[in-house]
């Protein structure tokens, strides 16, 4: 009997002594909670001796603090990007209108008909560089969600392409380099939106006369599920392009935005080509900078 109770007694102390050891580390855990929450400490929670509940606790407090802190740094990252987005587009609409301004206050004072009838076509060009940058920001703005959706159908992208480059004819005769290009004699069907890859293309050309030297050449590759459009150009001796970066918002080969670019045009591109189940790449090819166009080929009736 006496041998039994020595035992209960030395059980129950061993149990006290474990539960205060628990409860330590319990308090222990939530000191370093408090501290971290308190000075948004970098920390991570530790104990030197953890039984196998106190362990997995801990895991689990890690992990999240782990996640949260990924959560911190994309957060910072994303204010970042929204306030040099900010201070980009401010410059960008900024520019154009104070122009405006200046154009129609030197129509407004002159006396001359013919100098304020150019005054007048001056701030016209500038109302519809303002209005392309808007533009670009709410198609690009509508691309981020990843809900919005293209109606996709059989597409003759030959069609499409020879259609924008004859809407540039009087860029091409001011540039005094007419493109050179030679696309297929047959249709050749995609899926996609025509209006979609209408703003591609209108977007390669643009860049091209915003960073380009030389005759724009544009051939396309057919392979055989696949099909391939590259638009091939010079660069300016002053362009420097990094290609990690050249579809993404906002980027510029041209630091001093002179010429009015939103920057968000081959980001544009890259992001519609995505929801047509295409890709666009681009890199050096000899002297020449090189944008291609890639679309899964498809049946026009395979759609209907």
């Amino acid at each position: 009997m006496l041998i039994a109770l020595i035992l209960l007694s030395v059980a129950l102390i061993i149990q006290t002594i474990y539960l205060l050891y628990y409860k330590k580390q319990i308090k222990d855990i939530g000191n370093q909670l408090s501290f971290i929450s308190k000075h948004n400490s970098f920390k991570f929670i530790q104990t030197q001796i953890k039984p196998k509940e106190i362990s997995r606790l801990i895991d689990l407090c890690n992990t999240l603090l782990r996640n949260q802190r990924e959560l911190n740094q994309e957060f910072i990252k994303k204010s970042e990007e929204i306030n040099a987005t900010i201070v980009s587009l401010s410059h960008d609409i900024r520019t154009p209108i104070t122009s405006l301004d200046g154009y129609l206050q030197l129509a407004k004072r002159s006396e001359d008909v013919k100098e304020k009838t150019q005054y007048v076509m001056l701030s016209q060009t500038r109302i519809k560089q303002i209005i392309t940058l808007v533009d670009e920001l709410f198609l690009y703005t509508k691309l981020q969600n990843p809900d919005y959706t293209l109606e996709l159908e059989p597409i003759d992208i030959s069609n499409v392409l020879k259609r924008r480059l004859f809407s540039f004819l009087d860029e091409f005769s001011r540039n005094g380099d007419e493109p050179d290009f030679i696309l297929p004699e047959s249709s050749i069907y995609i899926a996609g939106n025509e209006s979609s890859l209408e703003r591609v293309c209108e977007n390669i050309i643009r860049n091209y006369f915003l960073h380009g030297d030389g005759a724009l050449t544009i051939r396309y590759e057919e392979k055989e599920n696949e099909v391939l459009f590259h638009f091939t150009n010079l660069l300016k001796r002053s362009e420097s392009i990094d290609f990690a970066r050249i579809f993404t918002q906002f980027y510029k080969e041209d630091p001093s935005r002179t010429n009015h670019s939103s920057g968000l045009g081959l980001s544009i591109v890259k992001s519609l080509m995505e929801k047509m189940n295409g890709h666009v790449y681009a890199e050096l090819k000899g002297e020449g900078f090189r944008i291609s166009l890639a679309f899964d080929k498809t049946e026009k009736e395979k759609m209907r």
